[in-house]
């Protein structure tokens, strides 16, 4: 029967030519399991530390806003009926107190301590060559942490609906970027790692300017 050895060597033929055509399928999709892979480990060790320092800060600062306007660091200004205003000047007793309610925080770095004191040492100097007794008393006009006048309270009754973006500049400092919407500001948090390893704000910046 002369049929049966051609059928077998078209059998043959068939299934090695089918084989050669799987083998490069079955490649593809390994490298595309691979990628996945790599891609998703890469996503998983993206440090997002800083940002959570940030939203920390932002819940602390929310929950204890009434508690920082407690300290009277800014004396002067109208006084009661019988009583000429007096001139503004820098309580640094009841600056030290808030400097180390804000340090209680664990949330600030030193530098950012030290630079907050200096706005009143800066401001205390300005109020004994400008000697003023009414209004806003210059420099201490707007939020020192918002940097602005306007209501930035409504952002922070939503704070897991701001967007944030982290900037490494390296192991131990970055940026976080974010923005209210309410009173329209932009803002950059430079953060530094302590010794402990813990992420600190280190300065904020508006930039929007």
């Amino acid at each position: 029967m002369p049929g049966k050895p051609l059928l077998l060597s078209a059998a043959c033929l068939l299934l090695i030519h089918c084989k050669k055509e799987s083998t490069p399928n079955s490649i593809i999709v390994q490298d595309t399991i691979k990628q996945k892979s790599i891609g998703s480990v890469t996503e998983k060790n993206q440090d997002n530390t800083p940002i959570e320092t940030v939203k920390t800060f932002l819940i602390w600062y929310r929950d204890n806003e009434n508690n920082l306007s407690r300290f009277n660091t800014i004396k002067g200004g109208p006084q009661s009926e019988n009583e000429p205003p007096a001139n503004y000047s820098i309580d640094f007793e009841q600056v030290d107190k808030e400097i180390s309610f804000l340090k209680n925080s664990n949330l600030l770095s030193e530098k950012f301590l030290a630079t907050y004191r200096q706005n009143y040492m800066d401001g205390d100097e300005d109020f004994k060559k400008n000697p003023i007794n009414d209004g806003p008393p210059q420099g201490f006009d707007y939020n020192y942490f918002f940097k602005t006048q306007d209501d930035y309270q409504s952002d922070l009754n939503q704070i897991e609906a701001l967007n944030f973006t982290i900037k490494k500049v390296n192991s131990q400092l970055s940026h976080v970027d974010f923005h209210l919407k309410n009173c329209d500001m932009s803002y950059q948090y430079t953060l530094v790692k302590n010794n402990g390893d813990q992420w600190l704000i280190d300065s904020i910046e508006n930039i929007d300017k």
